[in-house]
């Protein structure tokens, strides 16, 4: 799995950034190619379906392009801000589709997909749903993107101890539901 970029010493995105911020397009395109894959793993674990995912991390990239001569601070905090407030909006406003037509579904697996690993990300998908918005943010960021408590701390607006006490219960509520369900927890 790609780890995430780094919001302390990523060099090649923040330079990006500032030539972004200057009219270069080349830079915006890469920018914008780079905040697509990071805001889609971490939208991936959120939402149910793969369509939903790709245009909810579109739309987080379009929103920031269109206020990026505005942005100020943290690049990446305000960049998860804006995913954050779009997965709100997703679920607000009810766009998720929860069932899938026969027609949808694909009619084999790809060669270079695993169906236990399929059925391992269905799993965590759902156990994340049935955590508080804050949580499902905390592990996602934490276990999927790979982020240090400090790096979410900033991300999300809170003190490393908030987050550490996020993720505390968010472990607890995770190894409840998946005993709940009958899955086997290691350690």
């Amino acid at each position: 799995m790609e780890k995430s970029p780094s919001i302390y010493n990523d060099e090649a995105i923040l330079e990006n950034l500032r030539k972004a911020k200057n009219g270069d397009e080349l830079a915006l395109e890469e920018l914008c190619r780079d905040v697509y894959k990071w805001i889609y793993k971490y939208l991936y674990y959120r939402v149910k379906n793969e369509a939903d995912c790709e245009e909810l991390a579109s739309e987080v990239v379009i929103k920031m392009v269109r206020a990026l001569k505005q942005q100020r601070g943290n690049f990446f905090a305000w960049v998860y801000k804006i995913a954050t407030n779009a997965l709100i909006d997703y679920y607000r406003k009810g766009k998720y589709k929860l069932e899938m037509s026969y027609e949808e579904l694909p009619q084999e697996l790809p060669a270079d997909n695993n169906p236990k690993e399929i059925l391992r990300i269905d799993r965590l998908k759902d156990a994340i749903a049935h955590l508080t918005k804050e949580q499902a943010q905390v592990i996602t960021l934490k276990f999927i993107q790979e982020y240090s408590n400090d790096e979410i701390a900033q991300i999300m607006g809170k003190s490393t101890g908030a987050i550490k006490v996020l993720q505390y219960r968010a472990l607890k509520s995770l190894r409840e539901y998946f005993r709940r369900k009958g899955y086997e927890i290691k350690g």
